[in-house]
């Protein structure tokens, strides 16, 4: 599924971001959550961002890895990854969520790969582990990344943008037990809940309900265009529905309290989630299919851009509060 689009120039030594779209614990913070370490611990290694190529499954794939400069190898840091949307690549992806940056300053290693594919580059939502050619890739740079760094393994976590915010839904049943929570942007409503047994992980979405991408209400990808129908894209579930099935998977109380935060934004919160299941989403009435906080791009095809509230905060406020059990 997808979202393709241009975009202008944010800063004079940045080249021009493209964001596009889809395809298809207890609480504690980071600091006083209890650690798991990886093997990599007690190795230096040198802060800042590098590109890194790995092969999995015969084919050369790549990613940005994050060191934050207060890195330090004796205590395990928390990992996170950060997946673009159809047609963008992870240089774009850097820039628009700032993650990497905000992320550093937070301690975070954060982890920005590129999808498969030239033209077209994307994430597999095929839901089978083993057929997934993207979840490899993911266990390839977890493998790759505990080896070679200090990372608390109750503290990983995913998010992304449209088809990257699907992937990090589909991540959670793919890799079970591995992530502690996930922040879909725009993305909850196209795959699945996790199936009975799986561990639970804590979730929060961000949807504009008017999203001209993956519509809010469910339905037809990309307003009914042939360009989703010939890839055979499903139809969207409700943005709400699919909250609220999560809800239902991590075990939460009914109903959601929902509080205005600002004008344009609605905060929806479930009650009594268990400690490693919290759920909450964002909806942003009038939102189109954008990161909130970001810089402003592409509003003639994918709608207005909030700066009502930061998701690059949210998420990184959400993350250090949800380390798994």
């Amino acid at each position: 599924m997808l979202h393709t689009m241009r975009t202008r120039t944010i800063m004079p030594m940045l080249a021009s971001v493209v964001v596009a779209a889809f395809l298809v614990v207890a609480p504690a913070t980071g600091a006083g959550a209890a650690t798991r370490a990886s093997s990599g611990c007690g190795q230096d290694a040198a802060p800042g961002v590098t590109t890194r190529h790995i092969t999995v499954g015969g084919a050369d794939r790549e990613y940005l890895l994050s060191i934050p400069d207060d890195y330090d190898p004796s205590k395990p840091a928390p990992l996170l990854f950060d997946f673009h949307g159809l047609s963008s690549n992870m240089q774009e992806q850097s820039l628009y969520t700032r993650l990497d940056q905000q992320g550093g300053a937070r301690g975070y290693v954060v982890i920005t790969p590129n999808g498969q594919g030239d033209v077209l580059r994307h994430w597999s939502l095929v839901p089978s582990a083993a057929r997934n050619p993207d979840v490899a890739f993911v266990q390839a740079m977890l493998r790759t990344t505990n080896r070679a760094l200090c990372i608390d393994q109750r503290r990983v976590f995913s998010t992304g943008i449209s088809n990257g915010a699907m992937f990090s839904t589909l991540l959670a049943c793919a890799l079970p037990g591995r992530l502690a929570a996930i922040a879909p942007v725009a993305g909850i409503n196209a795959t699945a809940v996790c199936g009975a047994g799986t561990p639970r992980v804590s979730v929060l979405a961000f949807h504009g309900t008017g999203d001209p991408i993956v519509p809010y209400q469910g339905g037809a990808y990309f307003s009914g265009s042939p360009v989703g129908r010939a890839l055979g894209v499903p139809e969207a579930k409700s943005v709400d529905d699919a909250a609220a099935a999560w809800a239902a998977f991590d075990g939460c109380g009914t109903p959601a309290a929902q509080s205005f935060v600002a004008d344009d934004v609605q905060h929806v919160v479930w009650p009594d989630c268990p400690v490693t299941g919290a759920v909450e989403l964002y909806r942003v009435l009038g939102g189109g299919h954008t990161w909130p906080g970001a810089a402003a791009v592409g509003a003639d095809r994918l709608g207005p851009t909030t700066a009502s509230i930061d998701a690059t905060k949210l998420v990184l406020d959400f993350f250090d509060a949800h380390a798994r059990r």
